[in-house]
């Protein structure tokens, strides 16, 4: 390997989608290599307008190691009835059930909807001011308890 002079570093606020594959890949053969295995798979549930098909809101994440993650929720504000948040969750809880996920984790802000989190009994498991002062981020998890026949379980 070469002396670190020989390299030059970048920081960007614009990364090229080839270079952050760079360390998106190099980062899972390493991980695979310690871990002996890849089982790392992405998920989305969305939900989309009838006539266009076009995403109207929902969320991604993924799973990997027995672990379920929400990167991303959002629903706009004309969907947030009729309990849609809590069944396009309770249907990413349940897939991450059928990928023999064990937990699920998310991020979500003071601002957003610990709330709702709390109420689909989601535990909170760390917490990071933010600026500006008063705007709290939240570590949630939820322990993923197998479905029985004929019956939800969380």
């Amino acid at each position: 390997m070469s002396e670190s002079s020989d390299f030059a570093i970048v920081l960007t606020d614009a990364p090229d989608p080839g270079d952050t594959a760079v360390v998106q890949e190099g980062l899972r053969a390493y991980n695979t290599s310690q871990a002996g295995y890849d089982d790392s798979r992405p998920l989305a549930v969305f939900v989309t307008d009838p006539v266009s098909g076009k995403v109207l809101g929902g969320l991604y994440g993924g799973s990997y190691l027995g672990q379920l993650r929400v990167d991303r929720f959002f629903l706009p504000g004309n969907l947030r009835r009729d309990r849609l948040g809590s069944r396009l969750l309770a249907m990413a809880e349940e897939e991450g059930r059928r990928r023999g996920c064990t937990r699920i984790a998310l991020n979500t802000m003071e601002i957003q909807a610990p709330g709702f989190y709390l109420k689909q009994g989601y535990e909170m498991a760390a917490t990071l001011a933010c600026d500006p002062p008063g705007i709290t981020r939240y570590l949630m998890t939820k322990r993923l308890v197998p479905s029985e026949a004929g019956g939800e379980q969380s």
